[in-house]
């Protein structure tokens, strides 16, 4: 279960007045308590569901530095061990539905954290969080269930969210995804390759289609591949070519953007069950200016021979994988008895000589 990130990052909510009717409470926090809910208080032991916004004042404007409205709503469990003391007698003071602001000031709060103040943050100014509590749950296991709902509800958007920003650094890229296209193409053309290009610039060419319908952001596949770059040809990663010691098909949760470089996920993408094709990958959707020592070189444009293994959902994958944590688990528990027992016997037999 998460804890809450209790009042440090910021986010931008400055209600007009909010400056105003503060409280303060003994560890240099004040509050203000909106209310809002009909609800009861939370009890000890019990578990809130609560989103937050954090803030603070840059200049005339406020700064965000966190929402979790742009991802799920955090659970906590209510009582005086999980939650700081400084702001344990504001919770206590909240039910379902109500809301509060907390201030404090920045330089005491990053004293607190024994940091240095960041230069974007001047002395004297409050760091604020709003808080807003929309359910309040009585067992760990309510709270459990409504947390994963709460999550699976927010993927779609958070993964959307991602694409956007992918979508925007490919943009601010096209200078130079257009040299590698260009790159790219004359190596087709040379070789008398046909290859499809994609939205965001990977080029594909399909030995097999494959079957069933395409890779979707709720997929994990599984992947046979070879990599090298294209100037020299050289394979500088396998998971196929026994050089390279692995042997097991690589996977890939669509969903966890980032997990592989953009030219993968924009291939993927396209695949389906079985589908085997050589991609041509721009450099910046694959490792970029940096490059990936000591075998990739900066803005080395890479190629990737891709065979798609199995394609399941998210749904089915978290099944196997609770099935097999079950399975460890009694497996465990069978040790520990075979082991208990064995020394119960050691013990009884000692005692009689």
């Amino acid at each position: 279960m998460k804890k809450f990130f209790y009042l440090v990052s910021v986010a931008s909510l400055l209600l007009a007045g909010c400056q105003e009717g503060f409280k303060k409470t003994s560890g240099n926090y004040e509050y203000k308590i909106i209310g809002g809910g009909s609800g009861p208080k939370v009890n000890q032991g019990e578990y809130m569901q609560i989103h937050f916004k954090n803030w603070t004042n840059v200049g005339s404007k406020d700064s965000t530095l966190e929402d979790t409205r742009d991802a799920f709503p955090q659970m906590s469990r209510f009582d005086s061990v999980s939650i700081p003391k400084e702001v344990y007698d504001i919770y206590k003071k909240l039910g379902k539905g109500d809301s509060a602001v907390v201030r404090i000031l920045a330089d005491t709060l990053f004293k607190k954290m024994g940091r240095e103040l960041p230069p974007f943050i001047k002395k004297g100014k409050f760091i604020y969080t709003s808080i807003k509590v929309l359910d309040i749950f009585k067992t760990s296991a309510e709270a459990e269930a409504a947390n994963k709902a709460a999550m699976l509800e927010a993927k779609p958007r958070i993964y959307q969210k991602q694409i956007k920003f992918i979508e925007s650094d490919l943009a601010s890229k096209k200078a130079d995804i257009e040299r590698d296209s260009k790159i790219i193409e004359a190596y087709l053309a040379k070789n008398n390759i046909k290859a499809a290009k994609t939205t965001w610039g990977t080029y594909i060419s399909f030995q097999n289609e494959g079957t069933g319908d395409k890779v979707n952001p709720g997929s994990i596949v599984t992947v046979n591949y070879t990599g090298r770059t294209l100037d020299s040809g050289k394979v500088f990663d396998s998971n196929v070519d026994p050089a390279f010691g692995q042997g097991q098909p690589y996977e890939v949760v669509l969903s966890q953007l980032g997990s592989v470089i953009y030219g993968w996920t924009d291939a993927l993408m396209q695949m389906k069950n079985g589908s085997k094709a050589t991609v041509y990958i721009p450099s910046s959707l694959g490792y970029g200016t940096q490059g990936r020592e000591p075998s990739i070189k900066p803005n080395d444009n890479l190629i990737f021979e891709m065979e798609i293994k199995s394609v399941i959902s998210e749904d089915v994958y978290r099944a196997k994988q609770e099935e097999a944590q079950k399975k460890f688990m009694e497996e465990q528990k069978r040790v520990n008895d075979s082991l208990q027992n064995a020394a119960k016997q050691d013990s009884l037999t000692n005692s009689k000589k």
